[in-house]
């Protein structure tokens, strides 16, 4: 009985002890679903374009990684982030790239201000995410964040 105990109590503490490096990282998930509907500028999105954006954004380390899938969108020329409600035309506070690529893009990028990553964390429904392409160089495809 006393064996079982122990075994027992090794694998709770085992358990315990792996899932606290996984919480201490101090990344929040972030996500935004992205359509050509959601743009405003006057020139609108892509009415075909969609996208889903994966953000782990993390304060201490000063990094905001991503993953981008994006369907419907011709010659892909750059993502960002911008401080801004629903409706709102912002400039980018956030590149996450400004290169042609294709999906899915898988990144990361350092030396964001501490400052941006805290308001992302604590609103991000305050900010929205855009993909922009040659067609829509203003943006294809836009999404709060959420």
């Amino acid at each position: 009985m006393r064996k079982r105990l122990a075994i027992t109590a090794g694998a709770a503490t085992l358990v315990v002890a792996m899932a606290i490096p996984m919480l201490a990282t101090g990344a929040t998930q972030i996500t935004a679903r992205m359509d050509g509907g959601q743009v405003v500028n006057p020139n609108g999105g892509d009415p075909d374009g969609t996208a889903k954006l994966t953000l782990r954004v993390n304060r201490a380390k000063q990094r905001v990684c991503f993953r981008l899938r994006f369907k419907n969108l011709d010659k892909v020329t750059g993502a960002f982030i911008h401080k801004g409600s629903e409706g709102q035309i912002a400039r980018p506070i956030i590149t996450l790239f400004n290169t042609r690529e294709t999906s899915p893009v898988v990144q990361c990028e350092h030396n964001i201000r501490s400052r941006l990553i805290k308001r992302l964390k604590r609103k991000p429904g305050q900010h929205y995410a855009d993909v922009t392409t040659k067609s829509y160089p203003e943006g294809a495809v836009r999404g709060q964040l959420d």
